[in-house]
């Protein structure tokens, strides 16, 4: 509640500061609430776990309700707020990390009702945006900083976020965080990291091979979680080549190198290393990588605490955390679009089918950890609506435990 009342007497106090330099400023900003756009995103969710070792099954129904206003420029200033409501609906036997049902496998869906978005925007400055509040982050591929978007409480920050595009074809950002709201809500312990964290991201498109960008992120956690508090280096490489009139190569390449930082107890470096060759070919895409999360002697993984996470490594969300002897993840992915059809068949077009096999095993000393499918579905309804389902199977050898996931959802935006 005191983040939130300072974001708004931020806000306030930006605002007052502003209408007494012009006697038309009550006028303007008028207008500027008058051309503001609200807007919604409602998402229904049935998620079912079977886990070996817990006695339940999970079985949660939760629906996800987001209400926000974007206003319009006034003085090269933006004003957003959103809120966003998680309530059960129907059943709600599992364990949401903090109903104490631990007899049932985690979906990390907790009832929850906060302000999930609040900040100022101001463009003022030539090629030049600053983002000040409570607001969506997701850097390159989420591989370090995302919005968490799967789960129906997203991962959002309290931070302040400058992008410049003075240099032609090259963009740069920096970022102070100094809240991370995670997704177990503010009910949970773990819903809130205090947080001293700097990023920069710098990426050029000026090169002919493709996408070239370079990072750091410096994340220092104090007692909240120090244990996550890392400083991060790294730089990677996307690109995409025509191979004949009908396919295309795409290709990504990443490398990164971690080691402790602040108050993390551990002292470690790890490398991380992530390869991704596709061809494209009507509405094909055919994906083969290799992603190494590495470990120093068994101590430590490469942590990617901010992450997206439930985008790597498996649906069954098996590798939240990387283990102390490290990850080596071997997959492919295969993802359909359908296109093109007509008459009685034109229903389908806009499908999207994904499937998914990894096979993982462990960076140091390269013991076997198991093996997982995965199959998804969305289909776009209508403009603004959707239905989505999402089946993973993991099968384990030395980590974790057998674990499959079912998930079905409906979403709609305004």
């Amino acid at each position: 509640m005191k983040r939130i009342i300072g974001l708004t007497s931020f806000i306030l106090m930006v605002v007052c500061s502003i209408s007494v330099n012009s006697a038309f400023a009550g006028e303007s900003l008028k207008d500027a609430l008058m051309e503001g756009k609200p807007y919604a995103d409602v998402r229904y969710r049935y998620e079912y776990v079977d886990q070996k070792n817990v006695n339940e099954n999970a079985k949660a129904s939760t629906l996800r309700t987001r209400l926000g206003y974007k206003s319009g420029k006034w003085y090269d200033f933006v004003g957003v707020i959103e809120g966003e409501n998680v309530s059960y609906i129907g059943s709600d036997d599992y364990n949401d990390t903090v109903n104490r049902r631990t007899d049932h496998p985690v979906v990390a869906d907790p009832e929850n009702t906060q302000i999930n978005q609040a900040y100022l925007e101001y463009s003022g400055i030539p090629n030049t945006i600053i983002k000040g509040g409570r607001q969506v982050i997701a850097l390159d591929d989420h591989r370090f900083i995302g919005h968490v978007g799967w789960r129906q409480n997203n991962q959002v920050f309290d931070a302040g976020v400058l992008t410049n595009n003075s240099i032609e074809n090259t963009t740069v950002m920096y970022g102070f965080i100094y809240n991370v709201n995670r997704i177990f809500g503010e009910q949970s312990a773990a819903g809130d990291w205090k947080s001293q964290s700097h990023f920069y991201n710098i990426s050029n498109t000026s090169l002919p091979i493709g996408k070239i960008t370079t990072y750091g992120y410096i994340l220092d956690f104090g007692d909240d979680s120090s244990a996550n508090s890392s400083a991060t280096f790294g730089l990677s490489l996307s690109g995409k080549k025509a191979l004949n009139d009908e396919i295309n190569l795409k290709y990504y390449g990443a490398y990164a190198n971690q080691s402790d930082f602040a108050s993390n107890a551990t002292d470690y470096n790890a490398n991380y290393y992530h390869i991704a060759p596709a061809l494209e070919w009507k509405g094909l895409t055919t994906t083969v990588g290799y992603e190494v999360l590495g470990s120093d002697s068994s101590k430590f993984g490469f942590a990617t605490p901010l992450a997206t996470l439930h985008k790597f490594n498996g649906w069954a969300d098996k590798f939240l955390s990387t283990p102390a002897t490290g990850l080596e993840d071997f997959y492919v992915d295969l993802g359909y679009k359908v296109a093109g059809l007509e008459g009685n068949l034109e229903f389908f077009n806009g499908l999207l089918a994904k499937f998914q096999y990894h096979d993982f095993q462990a960076e140091d000393g390269g013991a076997d950890y198991g093996n997982e499918w995965g199959i998804y579905l969305k289909h776009p309804i209508k403009k603004n609506m959707y239905v989505e389902t999402k089946y993973a199977d993991y099968n384990a050898d030395s980590f974790s435990t057998d674990t499959k996931k079912w998930i079905l959802g409906f979403g709609l935006t305004y």
